[in-house]
């Protein structure tokens, strides 16, 4: 999905029992404006478990190489940069797949990410990393090993985490997909404001990437509309927070 030629490509890969058609909204929030390809994937079709990293290695160093022939936007862009990312167990699959991977991607984007354990898992210090997770676990992904995790074993240097509060309002552990989870969880009434603002977040993250350089009040400016935590660089989720 692009209206841009494809200068940044992000291979997103669905959660569990998920389709690919079942991410619209927030692929669309993630275009618009910017010079980005997003690819919503699915690297083990016609299953729900989504959590196994080998199927998604094989995926990944297949349809990269591949990129300016069967992406419109990517024809006349050589070099893309290149983001991959999941939702709940395929964030899980990516992290796992990363050092496995034919090329490095410039960046990792963590939708609630599940489960990431963070004495068994790391990320490599040359990955920028994004995530966007929730304060009180939702749909038995666990808080302790969602987006908090991903970004606790990501570079001091070169990481961002949103906090969204679910405490105060009603949103999901599927907030980033169309209409929830299937049968598993719902996307709660309060998250509308979630997909346009991960979309921000996301051209910021690109730009951070780009000029290497995290600063934290261009990470809090690109989202507005709802309530959250933001923790970039060296700052500490279980702190003292400030920006909220």
């Amino acid at each position: 999905l692009s209206k841009m030629p494809g200068e940044t490509v992000l291979l997103m890969n669905v959660g569990t029992a998920m389709s690919v058609k079942d991410y619209d909204t927030i692929a669309t929030d993630i275009v618009k404006d910017q010079k980005v390809t997003v690819i919503i994937g699915d690297h083990n079709p016609r299953f729900p478990v989504k959590l196994f990293s080998n199927g998604f290695k094989k995926y990944y160093n297949e349809i990269i190489p591949s990129l300016q022939r069967i992406v419109p936007s990517c024809k006349d862009t050589k070099d893309p940069m290149i983001l991959v990312g999941g939702h709940s167990a395929s964030g899980k699959a990516v992290v796992e797949a990363l050092p496995n991977l034919d090329s490095k991607p410039a960046g990792f984007v963590g939708l609630d990410p599940f489960p990431i354990k963070e004495r068994k898992m790391k990320i490599d210090d040359s990955i920028a990393v994004l995530t966007w997770g929730l304060e009180k676990t939702t749909c038995r992904a666990k808080v302790q090993q969602t987006a908090k995790a991903a970004y606790n074993i990501a570079s001091s240097d070169r990481r961002v985490f949103f906090r969204v509060d679910n405490m105060s309002q009603k949103i999901q552990h599927c907030v980033f997909t169309d209409g929830g989870c299937a049968v598993i969880c719902g996307k709660g009434k309060s998250g509308v404001w979630v997909p346009p603002a991960v979309g921000k977040s996301i051209e910021t993250f690109i730009a951070a990437i780009k000029k290497d350089s995290f600063v934290k009040e261009d990470f809090a400016n690109a989202a507005s509309g709802g309530n959250f935590d933001l923790f970039v660089g060296s700052d500490d989720p279980d702190g003292k927070v400030a920006i909220a």
